[in-house]
Parts: structure tokens; C-alpha cells; sequence
């Protein structure tokens, strides 16, 4: 039997367990409120690499987790209320949305499992071809999740199809603007293909981790304008206070029209 993943580890667990955290609390930090398990808190500079390494030290989220859930909060004010759908949830923003929104589905991908199974809690989708009925959720949530999806045109369009109008996609990957998209790998009768040398990010379900299939830059908007029909706002939200601040927290924010 698969064990059920868990959506409360983050990437960051991997390298640094809590009691570890706890250790270094003497690095630099600033006090503020955490928008994730919003609180008053620490924030801790774990390295320079704010996006990944500036930690709430009551919650552990990142200052990319914090500028999500900053951007979904202003953006679908009420989401709690909403049907959200979340591709490959890990870490505390999953865990809050989870426990808060009404309709809450998270979504995994077992290749070696059924489509649309539930396993551990979890749906087994491939974002390529998702079996949910056409205009079923008000959001979609994905965090750094399409830099690693082949055919990402195909992914953008199966999230148009069902989100129902006016429905939102808010989303982060890592985000290189003034440059074209450089695509890393694909695939070729189902091989991969390695364009450049394999990358790999860390991932809360597969321990090999996660191959960076695409490094997203300026044409990233027309992808998926051209492959969805939706139009994407590029966000940048810097609240100190609230623990976000650094380079690369982009947030995007696709909708569908009414």
C-alpha cells in the first residue's frame, strides 16, 4: 500500500529538520506577522536565497509561500468559501489551504497509478490530461510546479477547461523575464530527451526529485495565451513586514473570462 504523502513536509525539510532551525535562530531575522499561519513571528534568514530560505519561525513557510498566499488573498478574497484545486500541495500554504477552504482538493501524480484514484487523501491527476468535468473549481493553485511539466501547453489548457468563468490560476515558478524560455528536456515517444544538463529539484513525493523541464522567461504570457486563451498578470508583492521580501517572488495570476 502507497503511504499517504504528506503535504506538511516542505523542500527545505529535506536539508534542515526543526530542531535544526531552532539552532540557528541567530541569524539575521526580522519580527513581523506571517500571512500563512498568521501570527506574529521571526522571520529567519536562513542564507541570502530569500525566496526559499527567509523561514517563519512558528510556521517554516518561505517568503514564496507567503507572497502566494498574499496575492490569493487579494485576489480571491473569498477563498475560503471557493472550490480550489492544488496540484502536488506540500509545506504549510498547503496545509493552511487544506484545513480552510470549504473546497479543498489536492492532487498528486503517480504515473504507476489510476487516474483520478484517490491515494492518501490525495487525487492522482496528470495535469496533461485531468478527469475532472469541464468548469468544476473557482481557483487553481500550482507552486513551482510547471517548470517541471512536459507539454506544459496542454497543462495551461486543462486548467482553463476547468475553471469555471472567471476562475483564477495562481501560480509561481521561477521566473527568468528578460530572457526567451529555455526548454531543458522533452520528451520523444516517451523518453526524455536532455537538451541542457539534468537539473533536478526537490519534491515532497519523489525522492529522485523533480527534472527541470523549463526555465520560464518572457513568452511566458503568450504560452498561455496561446494554448488557454487566458490572460496572466505578473505580480510582485514586497510587504517586509510581512516576511516578503527578496528576489524571484513572482506570483501569477491567469484568469478565465466571464
Amino acid at each position: 500500500m502507497l503511504e499517504q504523502p504528506r503535504i506538511h513536509g516542505t523542500r527545505w525539510f529535506g536539508r534542515l529538520k526543526l530542531k535544526q532551525f531552532w539552532a540557528v535562530v541567530s541569524r539575521p531575522k526580522r519580527k513581523g506577522w506571517c500571512p500563512v499561519c498568521e501570527r506574529m513571528t521571526l522571520f529567519v534568514r536562513l542564507s541570502d536565497w530569500l525566496r526559499e530560505d527567509c523561514r517563519c519561525a512558528r510556521c517554516i513557510s518561505s517568503a514564496r509561500g507567503r507572497a502566494l498566499v498574499s496575492v490569493l488573498a487579494e485576489v480571491v478574497p473569498g477563498w475560503r468559501q471557493r472550490s480550489i484545486l492544488e496540484f502536488a500541495p506540500y509545506g504549510p500554504v498547503s496545509a493552511r489551504l487544506e484545513r480552510q477552504a470549504r473546497g479543498y482538493v489536492g492532487s498528486v501524480y503517480l504515473p504507476d497509478r489510476a487516474a483520478g484514484e484517490m491515494v492518501g487523501g490525495y487525487r492522482n491527476e496528470d495535469l496533461r490530461s485531468l478527469t475532472f468535468n469541464d468548469r468544476m473549481f473557482d481557483v487553481v493553485i500550482s507552486q513551482d510546479v510547471f517548470e517541471h511539466v512536459f507539454e506544459p501547453e496542454r497543462g495551461f489548457s486543462e486548467i482553463e477547461r476547468i475553471l469555471k468563468p472567471g476562475g483564477v490560476h495562481v501560480f509561481t515558478v521561477p521566473y527568468f523575464g528578460s530572457q526567451p524560455s529555455r526548454i531543458r528536456a522533452r520528451l520523444e515517444r516517451g523518453d526524455v530527451i536532455h537538451l541542457e544538463p539534468p537539473e533536478f529539484h526537490g519534491d515532497p513525493v519523489n525522492s529522485d526529485g523533480a527534472l527541470v523541464v523549463t526555465e520560464w522567461g518572457e513568452d511566458l504570457f503568450a504560452t498561455i495565451q496561446n494554448s488557454s486563451g487566458m490572460m496572466t498578470e505578473r505580480m510582485q508583492p514586497h510587504a517586509p513586514e510581512q516576511g516578503i521580501e527578496g528576489e524571484s517572488l513572482d506570483v501569477f495570476v491567469s484568469r478565465k473570462p466571464e
